[in-house]
């Protein structure tokens, strides 16, 4: 039920929810209505009741001898004279007469006279009160007719002694024929003058609601494809950052190839060439009838090309790493250390974590490089520094940190600071190309480059 509730729209829930108040409030205020219809008019009908005990019943009473009253057969045939009038539907159908001791003293139906009892209304109108109660409530012998009709009785005193005691009450049965019409049309009116208001009242509401739930409900329909859209957007723009990243790491890739490539141009190329000069060179030197001169010239050029081979051969083989086919990171960081002790015959700490175990070609020569130009860069610009590298593992990131400690690194020219500079940032397109960043934190003390690599495993 509340379910089905639920799946209507805010208008017909308001409509239900208002038809319920409005409707309770209809009962409410009826109820309450007649309830205070039927108590002023049992007020009325025990003051009249009370009014007529005092003028048609009270001069009736006589004493005989001994002050005892007479209830004889005049004054039954009196008192039965009195039953059956007034207005229609209030008329009076019976009449008893009760002692201060609470004794039935007199009764127009023999049946309910004789016997002593003492109840709450009668001890009221012995106290000098008049009290309207119903026989449906039974405090005394009643009839079965009595109990059916649910007559009203009315308590009221009837004879004061000198010393202000009630010595005789009164209690008066009256039809509620009237009563109960007065209540029910009280209870209607009530009804219907709350039905008249609320039923205008509650459909300019429901219009008023309708017309707010309509644009609610547009609203809704324009959030949920707002939503929709953000969805495909948000699922679009993973899809064109994993795209991104995967164009990112190819990219890097293709970079160590591409140098790789070179490295292998420059061996079977220019090397090569050089070394045939280098051979020639040789060849003519130790040729007999070559002047001084020209032997002394040619000696300062094959110097000059053995020194060129020589760099030329330094950069192929940095270039090309044949050694870091089928390395995992962990070797190929000892690899960078130990091509830095075979360059500058420095030793560098190193702390790698024990559950470091990557075999990623292309992301090992990555940090070959980063490495390797990380500690030459350090032993140009702070030579005499103490080094240590580190490598972690925390949390699918990898924390890669080249550290000197000692002096503070001073570069002496604009060259070296161009050529610093230059080092630093193909460092960071490098680690960048793998989809990570690069940090860089000079100190006091010496300096820390950090490389920090998303690993998907």
């Amino acid at each position: 039920m509340l379910a089905s509730i639920a799946n209507l729209s805010i208008a017909n829930q308001f409509l239900i929810a208002a038809s319920v108040v409005v409707f309770g409030l209809m009962a409410a205020v009826s109820f309450y209505t007649a309830s205070q219809v039927e108590q002023s008019a049992l007020g009325a009908a025990g003051s009249a009741g009370a009014a007529r005990m005092q003028t048609s019943i009270a001069p009736l009473i006589r004493r005989g001898a001994g002050d005892a009253f007479l209830f004889d057969d005049q004054f039954r045939r009196d008192i039965n004279s009195l039953v059956g009038q007034g207005p229609k539907g209030q008329r009076i159908t019976n009449v008893k007469i009760w002692l201060a001791d609470g004794t039935a003293a007199f009764s127009v139906k023999a049946e309910n006279a004789g016997g002593a009892v003492m109840f709450d209304e009668l001890k009221a109108a012995l106290a000098g009160e008049t009290i309207v109660s119903r026989t449906i409530e039974e405090k005394h012998g009643y009839s079965q007719n009595e109990k059916d009709e649910a007559l009203l009785e009315i308590y009221a005193p009837l004879l004061i002694n000198a010393d202000g005691r009630v010595i005789l009450a009164g209690e008066i049965y009256l039809e509620s024929n009237m009563l109960e019409e007065q209540i029910s049309r009280s209870r209607a009116i009530s009804m219907i003058a709350v039905f008249l208001v609320s039923v205008p009242m509650l459909s300019l509401l429901y219009l008023i609601v309708r017309r707010s739930g309509r644009v609610i409900d547009e609203q809704r329909q324009t959030l949920r494809e707002s939503l929709r859209n953000a969805i495909d957007l948000s699922i679009e723009n993973n899809r064109l950052r994993v795209m991104a990243d995967n164009a990112r790491v190819e990219a890097g890739k293709l970079n160590e190839r591409i140098l790789d490539q070179i490295g292998a141009d420059l061996h079977d190329g220019s090397l090569q060439v050089l070394t045939l000069v280098k051979l020639r060179l040789s060849d003519l030197l130790s040729a007999d009838d070559l002047q001084q001169s020209t032997r002394s010239a040619l000696g300062k050029l094959l110097d000059l090309v053995s020194m060129t081979l020589e760099e030329l051969r330094n950069l192929s083989a940095g270039l090309i790493l044949p050694e870091l086919e089928h390395v995992c990171v962990r070797e190929a960081i000892e690899l960078a250390l130990k091509r830095y002790f075979e360059i500058t015959g420095c030793d560098v700490r190193l702390e790698v974590g024990d559950d470091i175990d990557l075999r990623v070609h292309d992301l090992s020569i990555c940090l070959y490089r980063f490495v390797l130009e990380g500690l030459m860069n350090s032993f140009r610009h702070a030579r005499g520094n103490r080094q240590m590298v580190r490598c972690v593992f925390i949390r699918g990131r990898l924390y890669v940190s080249v550290a000197d400690f000692g002096a503070r690194q001073v570069l002496s020219s604009a060259k070296e600071v161009s050529r610093a500079r230059l080092g630093k940032v193909s460092q960071k397109r490098r680690i960048r190309s793998f989809g990570g960043r690069m940090r860089y934190f000079p100190r006091a003390t010496g300096s820390i480059a950090v490389a920090i690599l998303p690993i998907n495993v």
